[in-house]
């Protein structure tokens, strides 16, 4: 859909959930008798115990008291010779709110003269546990001594919150200031590279991660992540066949990317091994299975998993489930795919795409407008590729009044109009016989690719304009944007209609020096021209030396020879296209006999054996 996009497995790993990275462990408490060890799951009535006093304790709650505000830290000196580092760190683990992580900076800032770093870390990752990234920001500037944890954090904070420039930019400045990345760090920017696709940056990380020989499972899934997700799928299987250990994740990202990039059978083969090698699938690699069943059209694999799910084997849920309905409809199974919609609880927008977008493949636009009006009225959100489908559904039927409204809401809730809803405005405008609307669109796209330009032209060559589809071309190639063979199909047409040999020519010329040359539609639309504009000598060279023919090519060579008074010629080719197993169609046959009128249809039994032989 465009297919829908399944949700990808989280292979990244996350920095805030891993006490090892951030949060250092300090010496284990000392015992007293009559104490007990601070207990890491009771996040703010954990008492200490270590206090040189025993019977001196505080809590996150009496660090503030608001029945007397004016005997906060009272006892500062007896507060400051009785917490420990490893103290504050553990409370600033345990806290659960923003209000107790600013409870305990501010007694940070009044009893400690001088925190050691790890209690530094500690807070800057409290407050971004809280979302509070200029709070973060600001304990990492007053820090005056960062370690390697120090950077890591912050380089995550920025990353999760989308600042991808400014995470860059603070590990270029960690590097510069001559700290030495650990495998923390290097799993941290390998997703920084993963989120902007910056492959390049991404292979010098996995050489200092080589070089430095920081390589274990998470960091060798992080590397193998990155070369799945920059396409570079020979890379990605090198990194993990060279993986001394598996685990889920690791298979799930290599399914999942061969199944997104159109390598489905690859993706079966390692979801078969994974299984092979005692490994129990998790949802994200059945949603990437799934998706190779679709693309692959391979139904009898996939209904096989959905009785798995059904038995529970599998977990699932809303993105399995959404996994299914896109499964069924790829596949051409819509009342599957809608037994399985109707069936959710839940469902996101990615659900809804896939159902509209499988009824438009279907050419049941008439159901996937009723689905898209019932979403609206349910307020769920639309996406591009909501909007593509239904575009693509109104214009099958042309529904001018849904596409136009649907335009309006694109206008007026700034949608950005990438290349490809550019393209489907274009060839729903076109669908609809509006040139002027379709020609304004493409004009208003940045960006046109030729995916564009094609919708435009071959609007322009269906409506009778054929005169700016020939120009719209030229135009094109200007920009240099090089055409496809569904292109110079739609051009070919439209010289065919205006009868004008020298475009042809042209066009001819151009497309013998691209592979669209070996395209059978491309070689049936030269032979329509030829044929068209009388040049029937030059429409049987196109036919003759033409790699594959299908039943266009045939139809297309016989009308040609027929309409242009070369009869004889056309009865032989048509014994040829029964001998080479192509059936005469109605249209051939009653072409042929009005142009030909009584011409004699039994021809020598020996010429017939001749044909076939040949």
């Amino acid at each position: 859909m465009l297919s829908p996009t399944f949700l990808p497995p989280h292979i990244g790993f996350n920095l805030y959930q891993t006490p090892s990275l951030f949060f250092i462990q300090p010496p284990k408490p000392i015992k007293h008798s009559n104490s007990r060890t601070i207990n890491h799951r009771t996040p703010t009535n954990f008492r200490s115990s270590c206090c040189e006093n025993p019977s001196t304790a505080y809590t996150v709650q009496d660090l503030s008291s608001p029945e007397n505000p004016d005997a906060e830290f009272s006892d500062t000196q007896s507060l400051s010779q009785s917490l420990r580092p490893y103290l504050l760190a553990l409370w600033l683990r345990s806290c659960r709110s923003l209000k107790e992580v600013r409870r305990l900076h501010a007694l940070i800032l009044r009893c400690i003269g001088n925190p050691v770093t790890y209690v530094f870390n500690n807070l800057m990752c409290a407050y971004l546990v809280f979302g509070k990234l200029v709070h973060a920001r600001k304990v990492f500037d007053e820090m005056t001594v960062r370690n390697v944890v120090s950077w890591t954090a912050i380089i995550n904070g920025y990353l999760n919150f989308g600042l991808d420039d400014e995470a860059l930019g603070l590990f270029s400045e960690a590097i510069d200031e001559g700290i030495q990345p650990n495998g923390n760090m290097f799993v941290c920017v390998l997703n920084l590279c993963c989120k902007r696709l910056d492959y390049e940056l991404g292979r010098q990380i996995h050489a200092g991660i080589v070089k430095g020989g920081w390589s274990n499972m998470i960091v060798d899934s992080a590397v193998v992540k990155l070369y799945a997700q920059c396409g570079e799928l020979s890379s990605a299987f090198r990194a993990f066949d060279q993986m001394p250990k598996l685990d889920v994740v690791c298979w799930t990202t290599m399914i999942t990317a061969c199944s997104q990039q159109g390598h489905g059978q690859e993706a079966f083969s390692l979801f078969s091994q994974m299984l092979s090698d005692g490994f129990s699938p998790n949802e994200f690699t059945v949603c990437g299975v799934l998706k190779a069943c679709g693309e692959e059209k391979e139904l009898r694999f996939g209904r096989q998993l959905h009785g798995a799910i059904v038995k529970k084997i599998y977990k699932s849920d809303i993105f399995v489930s959404t996994s299914l309905v896109d499964m069924y409809a790829k596949c051409g199974e819509i009342e599957d795919s809608r037994n399985v919609f109707d069936g959710m609880r839940n469902r996101n927008t990615v659900t809804w795409t896939s159902i509209i977008a499988g009824y438009a493949r279907k050419g049941l636009s008439e159901e996937a407008i009723c689905l898209f009006r019932l979403m609206k009225r349910r307020n769920i959100h639309v996406n591009n590729l909501t909007i593509v489908s239904i575009l693509r559904a109104c214009g099958l039927i042309r529904y001018s009044p849904m596409g136009r409204e649907v335009h309006a809401q694109i206008i007026k809730h700034s949608v950005e109009t990438n290349l490809y809803l550019g393209s489907t405005l274009v060839w729903f405008y076109c669908k609809c016989g509006d040139y002027s609307t379709a020609t304004k669109v493409l004009q208003q796209m940045p960006l046109r690719d030729v995916v564009s330009w094609t919708a435009i032209i071959s609007g322009c060559a269906h409506l009778g304009h054929e005169s700016e589809a020939i120009e719209l071309l030229k135009e094109m190639m200007e920009d240099g944007v090089e055409p496809n063979a569904f292109t110079y199909s739609s051009a070919l047409k439209a010289c065919a209609n205006l009868e004008t040999i020298l475009h042809g020519q042209l066009i001819h010329s151009s497309a013998n020096k691209s592979p669209a040359m070996s395209n059978v539609f491309v070689g049936s639309a030269l032979i329509y021209m030829y044929a068209k504009c009388g040049y029937v000598t030059e429409a049987f060279q196109v036919f003759d030396s033409m790699p594959e023919r299908n039943l266009v090519s045939w139809k297309a060579m016989i009308v040609g020879y027929a309409r242009n008074g070369h009869c004889q010629e056309a009865l032989k080719l048509m014994y040829r296209m029964q001998a080479e197993g192509f059936q005469l169609d109605d249209y051939i046959l009653a072409t042929v006999l009005t142009a030909c009128g009584d011409l004699e249809w039994d021809m020598d039994p020996s010429f017939v054996c001749s044909l076939r032989s040949r």
